[in-house]
């Protein structure tokens, strides 16, 4: 049986999708594709959100499609993995929001795969405020698969780690979203006091984001930041994902005190190389890191799950009780480094049990075969 996706190459499809099955994934071209690539050779802008929501192709109509957030307006039956909710198309005009939400009535949309708990709340609250009458149907074709995780390190007495330091390491391009300047605030502080601190850095250090609303002069005392420590602090731009997870395997404890994210792919990495993460308490987060395998920093949040951040105020606010608790987590791994082993162990065996490729993979052979029975070959 052949699968179709519009874009099975970035990140969130290699992890949810075609990791054990790329022979199998078909790359088909669609309007919306097309018009996207035409928009960024005439405007130099590149992917949005209305055109990586859709997909509608003249060509195999019968094939099963599988998508990550996109919503299919053709005939093809079709299965959809989505991180927040649908239809996710930014700005458009509402047409195109009713027009999605009735293709997921269709019979022809067959499942749809929230990536969490989280995103599956955000989907039937926003389906049961702006189209009740939908409802049960959507809901009926709901499940939850949070994605798989190789194992990096089998058992914790393999990782070779630096006895005479702690190495804390953050990734993402981000930066500041995931909470990057208040990770460099504290260990401004915590480095004179403590030496044994290291600190790695994988991001291109992007500012600007919605969340953080950071700007030139945060990435500067960034920077300022960075340079002041060179034995205690290593910087890299971008690397590629084979050397950040070998980087992760001699970490002891990674970073993510974010802002704002959809699931946290970087956890789960982190998990499977032994390092318990801080995070803070948003979204996916307290789905798949706890106190009993990391550490997690309890931030102001609203209904949604998301930060609550809407005025200054809060952002101002927001930032002190990231710093204050991400300050208070790491000194307690300092007077505590046994900590470190203990989760370490627990992480190892929560990706074992929670996110085991094999069981992903059997999962959505089943869903295949269940929703897909009159296009098996």
């Amino acid at each position: 049986m052949r699968i179709i996706n519009n874009s099975p190459d970035t990140y969130a499809e290699v992890r949810n999708i075609t990791f054990f099955q790329k022979e199998r994934i078909k790359m088909v071209d669609d309007i919306f594709s097309t018009l996207n690539k035409l928009k960024h050779k005439l405007t130099g802008v590149g992917y949005t959100q209305f055109y990586k929501g859709f997909f509608f192709s003249s060509e195999d109509q019968k094939t099963p499609c599988h998508f990550f957030n996109s919503i299919n307006l053709g005939r093809n039956p079709w299965i959809v993995t989505f991180e927040t909710i649908l239809p996710r198309i930014g700005n458009a005009n509402r047409y195109w929001y009713n027009l999605g939400i009735k293709r997921l009535v269709k019979e022809n949309c067959r499942c749809i795969i929230a990536l969490s708990e989280c995103a599956y709340n955000r989907q039937i609250a926003y389906v049961k405020e702006k189209y009740p009458q939908y409802e049960d149907v959507i809901r009926k074709k709901m499940i939850v698969m949070h994605p798989p995780q190789a194992i990096l390190v089998e058992n914790y007495q393999n990782k070779q780690v630096d006895k005479n330091a702690i190495i804390f390491t953050i990734v993402g391009s981000d930066f500041f979203r995931k909470g990057g300047r208040e990770v460099l605030n504290v260990f401004n502080e915590l480095i004179p006091l403590f030496p044994q601190l290291k600190l790695i850095i994988i991001s291109s250090l992007i500012y600007g984001d919605y969340a953080s609303q950071t700007s030139e002069q945060d990435f500067l005392k960034a920077m300022q930041i960075i340079k002041r420590f060179p034995e205690n602090i290593t910087h890299y731009k971008s690397l590629p994902n084979n050397e950040v997870l070998e980087i992760l395997k001699k970490s002891h404890v990674g970073l993510l005190p974010s802002w704002g994210d959809t699931y946290g792919y970087s956890v789960l990495e982190a998990q499977a190389a032994g390092c318990p993460v801080i995070t803070t308490n948003l979204r996916a987060f307290p789905e798949i890191n706890n106190n009993n395998t990391g550490w997690v920093l309890e931030v102001p949040l609203n209904n949604g799950m998301d930060a609550d951040i809407d005025t200054t105020e809060k952002r101002i606010n927001f930032q002190k009780i990231i710093e204050k608790e991400l300050k208070k987590s790491i000194v307690e791994i300092i007077h505590f480094p046994g900590m470190i082993r203990d989760k370490g162990i627990l992480c190892i065996e929560r990706i074992k049990k929670e996110h085991s490729q094999e069981d992903y993979k059997n999962k959505l052979e089943r869903i295949y075969k269940d929703n897909f029975k009159d296009r098996i070959e």
